[in-house]
């Protein structure tokens, strides 16, 4: 049915039209259908939103005729039939006879008009369809010569507000009944067009209406169908001249005009069933004949009307206060307790590091911090904690004793525990693996259980392990992989991040720098290659560089792409002494893999290219084969016998992933705090911490970004983890859990290595727009939402205490394209996300229902911005829309309340004031560039390569040959 619809709104552009468009294969011209139909969407969407806020109320409630309230008709105004005639500048009535020759203004002396009701002098005449059949004529009754009664009463004027009535005797006098053509044709002038005044316009009439408690209280009102009857009027009929149904409604009310006064007769009258009496056409004829107003009431469009913008407004603002509220909530008592093990409750302490971090942001390629990483063992290191500390924890698994591998097994016969010995699902059974925690080998590395077990000659600069009660921040240490994704990153960015990292304070016998490098990249004005400035920050090596081959793996792409190579470097990191203090470097374990492509791709201008999601799932795969003991690739293997040479850790042993891009820095504290969620937490799937702009200053364009970084980590998923439910885990800085364990039996769960995850998340034919925008530009976003997706109840935090600095763009162009590929890939992951039943919350109180919130917000961003400066304008020149502007000033406002009550920084507020002023850009260029860019999948001005064509790797290119690709048990190759 998509296909069908965009194929429908794209009728107007044939294929051979599209090619000379530019769009020359079939795949180019479905993305630019799909985006067509996406774009018509969204129009629908914006102008349903603006149909609501303009225009839903003007068709449904549309504006009442000038009105005025029965008792406020000032000087100036004759009332005719229930509506009120501005005459106090109108002197062209016609000359009245005994009165005058000249024309005259009837309000004024001799006639006397001014605030009377001059319905009687302007009649329905006897020959309308209403009272044609009702009153009629007795025999002596004089007519006129069309055989019709001329009126029903005499021709006079009457005061509204009092209950006398002109004389029936008086209706023989037909002076002034304005019975002429030439009468009734000014008197329907008026009726259409309004009082002829002195400056050439006209003055319209106004309706006249009666408060329900004004005719509640009478005994001569009554109303009918909202229309307000004089009932007393009825008593100026002759009734010696004038017949009228006998038993019926208007007989009933001259024999008793009090007995329906005071209320609403319609349902009497639509419930009346006497034979041969029609009481609904006496009422009708009523209408014509003594109404003097209308009640004032609201018509059900106009009810609906309000029943929708106060729906609206209370949802709006519902979700606005609510997540003002919780972001207040997590601001002042949760957010300082995640990853909280140095200031303790202290206040002060608390404030004193804010201090430092904001001073730490400034400068992003500064040298690393003087923080020696803690280590149980060499001179001047941190020494284990005494025997008062605890040694076990909620993690601490009864089998103290038991290991991965076993130094009696043959290397081929891994001892891996099974909670079934019957083979099946994976969703059936899960692997037993003793906690890496609760094994903690001995301090003496060459006597370890560790160094016994491993098949593979472990490195002499290997990291030795320490005791098991090794705490150094009060939590159990758990093992930690730092993934790093590169492509075309030069020499100040890489060594900035790998300084940062291995630098934190988190023991480097528990960390391992993962880097991997996206093809034979060499980034614009880079001297040498990524991969080569990777190898060049690397030493003592487990092989020699020049002794590394390549080795075959899956790729994600499609056609002969699938089939890549990588090379992996197994070593330590190697310092720079003008970055990091000789005095404070430590050896960190590193392996960087370098993907270089197959023999075919050799005279390619990127070999070896698959993208970030690949990198990913490399170690993703990886990690999932480990943990289930399943077949690996030669790489998958090499990585394997890799990571335990250089750590002297098996890779089953690492529990959390940090993942990291190659132009971050991380605060030297940042990596622990986040394994003490994670410790401390074992729900706890996903973290990410605080990303702060270290380029503030650089241009207005990285001005323009710095509150808007700050709200959306403060507010958005601040509010987002009250629910745990942090929707998005930005790539540059976060962790997810590899593997969490179950219960106290050393059982564990696949978390981030879930088969499911890594299947859906390796999805390698991306052939719609949809799966492009979610795959190739939003692929860190994607991530968080197969991990919601897969595991809804378990929790994604955001912890400010773990702080990084970026450099964001400090051009226009190149925040341009950044923000195409993020709004896209926002758009679409909402989608996605929309439809998780699971998630926190129920209806509208759910984070199901704020995420559909945030889907239509987003794409109604361009009609937002636009209807918001309408409003500013309609309030400059004197007419503001009082609730829309309450509004605009919650949703702005509140923002600047929640960093005064929060972070209570007052800078802040300037940031803001910038960020203001940018909202047009925010909001209106921003999305309709990206909305037209939705079938543009290149990374654009972000990252660019010298060389570089407009291919994708992810288009098809040939047939995948799978028998190029060797696939065996860890044990098997150790074997051999």
């Amino acid at each position: 049915p998509w296909k069908i619809y965009c194929y429908l709104v794209t009728c107007f552009c044939p294929p051979f039209i599209l090619r000379l468009l530019g769009k020359k294969d079939a795949s180019s011209q479905l993305a630019f259908r799909e985006k067509i139909g996406l774009v018509s969407i969204i129009l629908c969407i914006m102008g349903f939103v603006g149909f609501l806020t303009f225009g839903f109320t003007q068709v449904v409630c549309p504006r009442p005729p000038m009105s005025y309230r029965i008792d406020s008709i000032s000087q100036g105004y004759v009332v005719i039939h229930g509506w009120a005639y501005f005459l106090a500048s109108w002197n062209d009535h016609p000359p009245i006879p005994d009165l005058g020759t000249d024309p005259m203004n009837p309000i004024y002396p001799p006639v006397n008009a001014n605030g009377m009701d001059a319905s009687f002098l302007f009649q329905m005449q006897n020959n309308n369809k209403f009272c044609a059949n009702i009153i009629t004529a007795k025999s002596n009754m004089v007519v006129g010569q069309d055989s019709s009664v001329p009126t029903y009463f005499p021709c006079r004027l009457f005061d509204p507000h009092s209950l006398e009535v002109p004389d029936s005797n008086t209706y023989s006098n037909h002076s002034g009944c304005h019975l002429s053509p030439n009468a009734r044709s000014l008197f329907r002038d008026m009726r259409t067009y309004g009082v002829p005044s002195n400056n050439g316009k006209f003055d319209k009439a106004g309706r006249v209406y009666y408060d329900w408690k004004e005719v509640n209280t009478t005994t001569h009102l009554s109303v009918y169908n909202s229309y307000v009857l004089n009932l007393h009027l009825l008593t100026a009929l002759p009734q010696s001249l004038f017949n009228v149904p006998a038993g019926g409604l208007i007989e009933t009310i001259l024999g008793n005009t009090a007995l329906y006064g005071g209320q609403d007769i319609t349902h009497l009258v639509a419930s009346q069933r006497t034979p041969g009496i029609d009481w609904k056409a006496e009422a009708n004829c009523l209408l014509d004949i003594i109404k003097v107003g209308e009640i004032d009431t609201q018509s059900v469009g106009c009810i609906a009307s309000d029943v929708v913008l106060y729906t609206s407004l209370i949802v709006i603002l519902g979700v606005i206060i609510v997540k003002f509220v919780l972001a207040v909530v997590f601001g002042w008592f949760l957010s300082w307790k995640l990853g909280n093990f140095k200031e303790g409750r202290s206040y002060s302490e608390r404030m004193k590091r804010e201090l430092e971090i904001e001073n730490w942001t400034s400068g992003i390629h500064r040298p690393a911090e003087a923080i020696r990483p803690h280590s149980p063992y060499g001179a001047g290191s941190l020494r284990p904690k005494n025997k008062w500390m605890p040694s076990t924890s909620r993690f601490t698994k009864p089998e103290t004793g038991s290991m991965h591998f076993n130094s009696t097994d043959r290397p081929g016969n891994a001892s891996w525990k099974q909670v079934s010995s019957q083979s099946g699902s994976l969703h059936r059974q899960s692997p037993t693996l003793p906690s890496s925690r609760s094994s903690l080998v001995s301090s003496n590395v060459t006597n370890s259980t560790c160094t016994m077990a491993c098949p593979f000659p472990i490195s002499s600069h290997a990291i030795p392990q320490p005791k098991r009660d090794f705490m150094p921040f009060g939590f159990v240490l758990a093992h930690t992989m730092c993934l790093v994704t590169c492509y075309s990153e030069g020499v100040d960015g890489l060594r900035t991040t790998l300084d940062s990292i291995a630098t934190t304070d988190f023991p480097n016998s528990h960390k391992l720098i993962v880097v991997i490098a996206d093809g034979i990249i060499k980034g614009h004005g880079n001297a040498l290659s990524t991969p080569d400035i990777c190898i060049g920050m690397m030493e003592d090596f487990v092989i020699a560089p020049e002794d590394v081959e390549p080795h075959a793996y899956v790729a994600i792409a499609d056609g002969t792409k699938r089939y890549n190579q990588a090379k992996v470097y197994s070593g330590y990191y190697s310092y720079d002494d003008s970055t990091v203090n000789p005095e404070h470097q430590q050896r960190v374990p590193m392996i960087t893999i370098v993907k270089c492509g197959g023999p075919s791709e050799a005279g390619e201008n990127k070999p070896g290219n698959r993208g970030k999601r690949d990198s990913q799932v490399i170690l993703m795969s990886f990690l999932q084969k480990v943990m289930f003991d399943e077949r690996m690739t030669m790489l998958e293997y090499e990585i394997f016998k890799m990571i335990w040479r250089a750590t002297g850790v098996s890779p089953d042993k690492y529990e959390i992933v940090l993942m990291v891009d190659a132009d971050t820095k991380v605060y030297p504290d940042a990596l622990s705090r986040l394994v003490s969620c994670m410790v401390n937490d074992p729900e706890i799937m996903g973290l990410c911490g605080e990303t702060k702009i270290g380029n503030k200053s650089d241009s207005w364009v990285s001005m323009i970004q710095v509150f808007e970084y700050y709200i959306s980590h403060h507010q958005s998923k601040a509010f987002e983890s009250i629910f745990g439910n942090v929707t998005c885990l930005p790539g540059c800085f976060c962790m997810y859990r590899i593997k969490a364990p179950k219960g106290n039996n050393g059982h564990w769960v696949p978390i981030l290595a879930n088969p499911d995850i890594i299947e859906h998340y390796s999805e390698n034919v991306v052939d719609t727009l949809h799966k492009k925008n979610l795959l190739l530009l939003g692929e860190d976003r994607y991530l968080s939402t197969l991990m919601l997706r897969t595991f809804p109840r378990r929790k994604m935090l955001f912890v400010p205490q773990a702080v990084c600095k970026t450099v964001v763009p400090d051009s226009f162009r190149v925040l341009l394209s950044q923000r195409r590929r993020w709004i896209n890939s926002t758009i679409h992951n909402l989608m996605e996300l929309v439809f998780v039943r699971n998630l926190c919350g129920t209806f509208c109180f759910s984070m199901q229902f704020v995420v559909f919130m945030e889907l239509v917000g987003t794409l109604a961003l361009p009609a937002a911005i636009s209807f918001t400066l309408y409003l500013i304008v309609l309030a400059i020149i004197g007419q503001p829309a009082v609730l829309s502007l309450i509004l605009l000033a919650l949703i702005l406002g509140l923002p600047a309340v929640l960093i005064m009550m929060t972070s209570r920084k007052m800078v802040y507020v300037g940031w803001m004031m910038i960020y203001l002023v940018s909202l047009p850009i925010w909001n209106f260029v921003l999305p309709t560039y990206a909305y037209w860019h939705f079938d543009d999948f290149s990374w654009g001005e972000t990252r660019k390569v010298e060389g570089e064509g407009k291919e994708n790797h992810g288009d098809k290119q040939g047939e995948f040959d799978s028998s190029k690709i060797v696939m065996k048990k860890w044990h098997m190759y150790a074997r051999e």
